[in-house]
């Protein structure tokens, strides 16, 4: 038998996940993702999933050293819903470097209607990181990595998976 995956259960979690928790639910489908600097709304990334892929990877980012002297992030996720009401979503990112959680953010969304395009805003603070861990974040790329869970109604529907490099070039920033 299966065990279920809840919000509590996520929430103890000490190292990012190994594998994927569950397959990409059948009720929602994210179609958009933005991810900005909430201050001068400089775009990091603008992706569109409009193929409807959702083939479960590890997602893999670059971004240069200035990421961290952005305050504020801005993410935009744009989604579809089908044939159901969704209540209660609930999104929990966690972040992890070498294996120790650097931050975890929530985000509710409470209701959703059938057949609906939706925009879900969320405001990430960044966290105040040493200077020592910022050096080892670049001279680690890809260590840093961050588990995304979405719920439905306390139900795990998705799972995310990321890694993240910050020793880009400066003019991927400018």
């Amino acid at each position: 038998m299966q065990k279920v995956i809840t919000p509590e259960i996520v929430r103890t979690f000490t190292n990012p996940c190994d594998k994927f928790l569950c397959k990409p639910s059948e009720e929602i489908k994210f179609i958009k993702f933005i991810l900005r600097d909430a201050d001068d709304n400089f775009i990091l990334f603008d992706f569109d999933n409009d193929e409807g892929n959702q083939q479960q990877e590890v997602l893999s980012y670059q971004f240069t050293p200035q990421y961290f002297d952005i305050k504020i992030l801005g993410a935009t996720k744009i989604f579809k819903t089908f044939d159901k009401p969704l209540k209660n979503l609930l999104l929990i990112d966690r972040f992890y470097f070498k294996n120790n959680l650097i931050k975890e953010y929530e985000f509710r969304f409470p209701f959703c209607i059938p057949h609906s395009t939706n925009t879900w805003e969320s405001m990430y603070d960044q966290p105040a990181l040493g200077p020592n861990l910022k050096d080892q974040m670049l001279l680690n790329p890809w260590e840093t990595k961050s588990d995304t869970f979405l719920f439905i109604d306390g139900k795990l529907a998705n799972h995310e998976r990321i890694e993240y490099d910050f020793s880009g070039d400066q003019e991927d920033f400018d």
